[in-house]
């Protein structure tokens, strides 16, 4: 299978041990550092490569981000917390020059029979609405790692009513839509406060936590596809906002929910 570059980008070298070697790429620049979305697929896959258990796929995951890392070499060090029957729990941290920049907890698990199934349907506006571009003076390098489609609400930095963004995403070489790649998604699009705002502002990330909703690959989900992502911020206060994600499959199966705290300044 041909190597892309996201999956590049988000090599891991294993150092044995629970320690693997990654690289902090500099394309994944958002204004002043690395994007968390990025940064948090890095411990991911890391994670994922330490569990070696592919029946056992991610199924949560939170990071906080402690400090902005540089483009650079970094080391993520893996535990496995405990190892049960159906269900593996793991911490990782992302480290460079012998300081954490990222911490994370994260589960693994098989498929469970579920005794409920529903689903948050599509957004009609993901068809409907007109895709609206922006400019490259809010469209940082990180989002040329992607092949994004906007659907937003208005223009940002318009002022507008509703804080929210979305669009149809994918990675910029098509490739499978799997766990990793779903937490890049869930920080890839602007804030949600950009069509509310009017004028930019700095949005760093607290934590952010992926919940991975179905089970991958998604039958009939071709690596050429664009998934929807759809992100709202319903609250801003003490100069922090959450933002809430659901990412969808075209066909309309939930695939991905997020949700991330930011600081506003």
């Amino acid at each position: 299978m041909t190597t892309t570059r996201f999956d590049e980008d988000i090599r891991t070298e294993p150092l044995g041990a629970g320690r693997h070697r990654v690289e902090i790429r500099e394309r994944w620049n958002v204004v002043a550092g690395p994007n968390g979305g990025y940064v948090a697929a890095l411990v991911a896959n890391a994670m994922t490569a330490e569990l070696a258990q592919p029946e056992r796929q991610l199924r949560s995951i939170t990071v906080h981000f402690l400090e902005r890392p540089r483009f650079a070499p970094a080391e993520v060090t893996v535990e496995i917390l405990r190892r049960g029957r159906s269900l593996s729990s793991l911490a990782a941290h992302l480290r460079q020059d012998d300081r954490v920049v990222a911490s994370a907890l994260a589960a693994f698990s098989v498929p469970w029979t579920s005794p409920i199934t529903w689903e948050r349907e599509l957004p009609g506006h993901a068809h409907d609405d007109p895709p609206v571009g922006t400019s490259r003076r809010i469209s940082p390098t990180h989002l040329d790692n992607f092949d994004v489609d906007l659907r937003l609400p208005a223009p940002m930095f318009s002022g507008h009513t509703e804080a929210r963004v979305g669009g149809w995403i994918r990675t910029a070489d098509p490739r499978p839509v799997d766990p990793v790649a779903l937490v890049a998604f869930s920080d890839a699009l602007p804030p949600a406060p950009f069509t509310r705002m009017t004028g930019p502002m700095a949005v760093p990330t607290v934590d952010l936590t992926v919940h991975i909703r179905a089970s991958l690959p998604h039958p009939g989900l071709d690596p050429a596809d664009h998934v929807y992502a759809d992100f709202v911020t319903h609250h801003a206060a003490d100069g922090f906002h959450a933002e809430d994600g659901v990412i969808w499959a075209p066909d309309g199966t939930v695939l991905a929910e997020s949700r991330q705290l930011a600081i506003t300044r």
